[in-house]
């Protein structure tokens, strides 16, 4: 039987996964550093010791896990997707990697546990969402209740603590005062931005974000890509959550449910389009400074935390409708 496949999909489906029209641009990618510029200018004026390099070091270190997580985020967004699970993978990695560490006293087999914990609660996500018409939104709601109810099954409702001092080092300082945590996320921001804009994999993520039919008569395998940026989330929520019980020196399961917010709300203040196809993890990054400096300068303001949510998710909302206009604007009349 004769392919139906159009013969131009085919004889050019190695540029099309190449075309360096769709890799976000610098330009693009800093359209939220004036804004981010803006409030730091507001808030150093308003506050006293917002620009000290006490506090700007803290911002970067309460910034730290919430800039892991968020990479993991950024590539399930840029297919369209939305992973609601993130807060619970926190807790089920830091939980299962904190429990080998307190029974064995072996830390790396600890971070090897909670690593594998996480990335194997992605890739069955990943594996729903591919497979079945369910939308994201609902598996990973559901997925978000099953993991954190086991979590918290299992562990009994009970902190694991305290961890090792030889596990702590996260929140170290490490190379000019700054915490190892924060060093760690400009390593991962930097290899996951590579990994987006020069590998095959990166552009059929942005394909598939882009144009999920195109892509698939254009020989990518959509199944394939959608579960795979799940399970990178669930690897990176992982690393997000040693960090964070690092930083505790102990875990629960509940630990990552209240970042869950400013996860998801640094992508879209970033400028990573909700509907796929366009974003980088630059992006994200300026949208996670710009909420790290948001929430710390209301603290030396001295706003209670649910101003503090409020005025957050004002925000987040400002930025998801300007990013739907934005779509509308460019679709035309």
């Amino acid at each position: 039987m004769p392919s139906t496949v159009p013969a131009t999909y085919s004889t050019k489906r190695t540029s099309w996964l190449r075309d360096p029209a769709r890799r976000p641009g610098w330009f693009a990618d800093l359209s939220m550093l004036p804004a981010l510029v803006v409030l730091i200018a507001v808030l150093s004026l308003l506050t006293d010791g917002l620009l000290t390099p006490s506090n700007i070091t803290n911002v970067f270190s309460q910034s730290a896990v919430v800039a892991i997580a968020a990479i993991g985020a950024t590539f399930v967004i840029l297919t369209g997707g939305i992973d609601l699970s993130t807060g619970g993978v926190i807790g089920a990695s830091g939980v299962a990697g904190a429990w080998i560490i307190t029974s064995t006293g072996n830390v790396p087999a600890g971070v090897a546990a909670g690593l594998l914990t996480g990335t194997a609660i992605g890739l069955v996500v990943g594996a729903v969402v591919a497979r079945m018409p369910v939308v994201p939104f609902a598996v990973t709601l559901a997925a978000l209740y099953v993991v954190s109810g086991g979590t918290t099954l299992l562990s009994h409702g009970k902190t694991i603590a305290p961890v090792p001092s030889g596990f702590i080092g996260f929140s170290i300082d490490g190379p000019g005062g700054v915490p190892y945590s924060v060093w760690l996320a400009v390593v991962l921001y930097a290899i996951a931005q590579l990994v987006l804009t020069r590998t095959a994999w990166g552009r059929r993520v942005l394909h598939v974000g882009a144009n999920v039919e195109v892509a698939r008569i254009s020989g990518v395998s959509v199944t394939h890509v959608k579960t795979s940026v799940y399970a990178v989330a669930g690897l990176f929520s992982a690393i997000a959550g040693i960090v964070l019980t690092s930083g505790l020196a102990g875990a629960g399961a509940g630990m990552g449910s209240p970042l869950l917010l400013n996860i998801v709300g640094a992508v879209v203040l970033g400028g990573t389009g909700l509907t796929g196809g366009r974003g980088s993890l630059l992006r994200t990054g300026i949208g996670v400074l710009f909420l790290g400096f948001l929430s710390n300068g209301m603290s030396l303001l001295g706003l209670a935390s649910f101003d503090q949510q409020i005025v957050t998710g004002v925000i987040i909302f400002i930025a998801a409708s300007a990013d739907g206009l934005h779509r509308r604007l460019r679709r035309g009349p």
